[in-house]
């Protein structure tokens, strides 16, 4: 999961340079969707009404899907127009505002004590399994429930680099280039980079909400004390340590082209330098994606 983890913040970060230091809200969001939708101890459950305990995972999946991508679009419409190492703060303060709710809403998400009991596919029921393959109790043998998860969570992570792939190849990821590169010189040249960003922001997002749904099934258990600042600077340690410029770098772990620094505000920012050629290849970038976008 934290393959799918980097892909998801590569996007924000490495593809479109925006530096988000909270992405571990959006993983706690779609956990907490998943737990919130299908735990007995949620206020909410839904497995006694609509959903069948069976399949309540699988429907929860695309809810907590949706809520995240729409939490992403909610922060970025008024944050995005800040560049460095104030949207790093404010994305630091949406990670820490998002666990402090998840803390603080007993009655909701359960406080400390967490939600117990939340849901996961029911697939592969034997007399010997009796909950599924996908089960905790399934901890033994050589197909155990881990060796089951990880093929679910190699699933999803072909799925996300093909669609990631696919969108570094458009005009959409070439906008993303030249807004990493030079913004102002994206802009000037005609590309909408609020557009762009904010489009960044959500895609990032949704891939956070499938990481946290995944792990609310496999650990069937959710608590705020798991979405804290050090998971995120984690995430974000993971997405440097690959080559932030393909989506394939995040989860294979090549050689990083990203270089972190140390602002005078102390938070870790990674940026490429702004040299003459670089300026003269966003120049270039711009211009291409120009072209493409008014085509």
């Amino acid at each position: 999961m934290i393959a799918l983890i980097a892909i998801g913040l590569n996007v924000v970060v490495g593809q479109a340079g925006l530096l988000d230091l909270g992405y571990v809200g959006f993983y706690a969001i779609g956990a907490y969707t998943v737990a919130i939708l299908t735990s007995p101890d949620s206020p909410w459950n839904q497995t006694d009404e609509w959903l069948a305990r069976e399949w309540a995972w699988l429907a929860a999946l695309p809810v907590a899907v949706a809520i995240t991508a729409i939490s992403g679009l909610i922060l970025g419409s008024p944050t995005l127009r800040l560049r460095g190492d104030y949207l790093a703060i404010v994305t630091l303060g949406f990670g820490e505002i998002v666990r402090l709710l998840a803390d603080n809403l007993d009655e909701l998400t359960g406080g400390g004590q967490g939600l117990r009991g939340v849901a996961y596919p029911r697939l592969g029921v034997t007399e010997d399994l009796p909950n599924g393959v996908f089960s905790a109790g399934n901890a033994s043998g050589t197909l155990n429930s881990g060796v089951w998860w990880y093929w679910v969570s190699l699933l999803f992570i072909i799925i996300s680099l093909l669609f990631v792939g696919n969108l570094e190849r458009s005009r959409v990821g070439r906008a993303w280039v030249a807004i990493r590169e030079d913004e102002d010189a994206a802009e000037i040249m005609g590309v909408p980079t609020f557009r762009f960003k904010l489009w960044a922001f959500v895609i990032g997002a949704s891939i956070g909400g499938v990481a946290g749904a995944l792990y609310a099934g496999q650990v069937q258990f959710v608590i705020p004390t798991n979405f804290n600042v050090i998971n995120s600077v984690l995430f974000l340690c993971a997405s440097c340590s690959a080559d932030r410029a393909t989506s394939s770098g995040s989860s294979w772990g090549r050689s990083s082209s990203c270089t972190c620094r140390t602002s005078s505000s102390a938070a870790p920012s990674c940026s490429a330098s702004r040299s003459t050629a670089t300026r003269s290849r966003a120049t270039a970038t711009c211009s291409s994606v120009s072209r493409s976008w008014s085509s």
